[in-house]
């Protein structure tokens, strides 16, 4: 499978057009096309009897916010011509919250490109960021990327891996990548005494499944020390990681949002692209 539609996240950050280079980049490794979506914000609808004044702060604001957006879609346009001529690309801007829109446009895309996020970054959607909403809610993998121009293929892809369900759909959903990447790894965090053997399970059976599609994945077995996130970035870090690849764990509530200490640190401090899905 290859991706054949990139949704990429735009915004009024400084970084939108070294994001919406790096998702052009992909989308003509894989003959994808390129979604931009903007969001305004929340819908800002008429409100009955607020008087002139209030209706006119409104009408001013939510015309601030469509600038915007008209905006991101022209970067989104001069972006694309310039850096990647011939990827067919579109534009939707939407009139609510980030999270929700980018969650519900990527439901129709095959890979989502979205800003690293940033403590104190965003506005909180339902108790968390935006990443986080999208990850939990989208039922797509999500790419976050940093803000300097990376390739998003062929470099050294490194897979954190537990055998638990997310980190297996995290595989099959970076499966396009893993084909294309110049080297594999598979690291595995374990709370037991003394490092496993390469072919001892869990590793062994997603090396040989990884070998079925024709890629030979080595590994690297880190003893827990400590937090497993940090111990991940470690080793992605001494490996010279392009990109990791990992599960996103956390759960959905009716007020809120809940991630695992690890995935929120793979997310919040990955210095590398990270491929999240849950």
């Amino acid at each position: 499978m290859d991706y054949r539609t990139v949704l990429v996240a735009l915004g009024a950050d400084p970084a939108c057009a070294s994001r919406v280079r790096m998702a052009a980049d992909l989308a003509a490794a894989f003959g994808a096309h390129i979604t931009g979506v903007s969001a305004t914000g929340l819908r800002m609808d008429p409100i009955r009897d607020a008087g002139d004044a209030a209706a006119r702060h409104l009408a001013a604001s939510r015309s601030r916010l469509l600038s915007q957006a008209v905006l991101q879609g022209e970067l989104l346009s001069e972006t694309m011509k310039a850096h990647a001529p011939g990827v067919p690309y579109s534009h939707r801007a939407v009139e609510e919250e980030t999270g929700w829109v980018v969650a519900q446009e990527a439901r129709v895309a095959d890979l989502v490109v979205m800003a690293r996020p940033v403590a104190a970054q965003d506005v909180p959607s339902l108790g968390a960021g935006a990443a986080e909403y999208v990850l939990l809610n989208a039922g797509r993998p999500v790419l976050l990327v940093p803000a300097e121009f990376r390739r998003l293929h062929g470099g050294h892809v490194v897979i954190a891996w537990d055998g638990q369900r997310e980190a297996a759909r995290a595989v099959a959903d970076a499966m396009p990548l893993l084909l294309r990447a110049s080297h594999v790894t598979i690291v595995g965090v374990w709370d037991d005494r003394g490092e496993p053997q390469a072919d001892s399970e869990p590793v062994a059976g997603l090396r040989h499944y990884l070998q079925r599609h024709g890629i030979v994945a080595g590994v690297r077995n880190v003893q827990k020390a400590g937090p497993v996130g940090a111990n991940l970035l470690d080793a992605a870090s001494a490996l010279g990681a392009d990109m990791v690849v990992a599960g996103g764990y956390g759960h959905s509530r009716l007020r809120e949002l809940v991630m695992g200490g690890t995935t929120r640190t793979l997310m919040y401090q990955a210095p590398v692209p990270l491929l999240l899905s849950h």
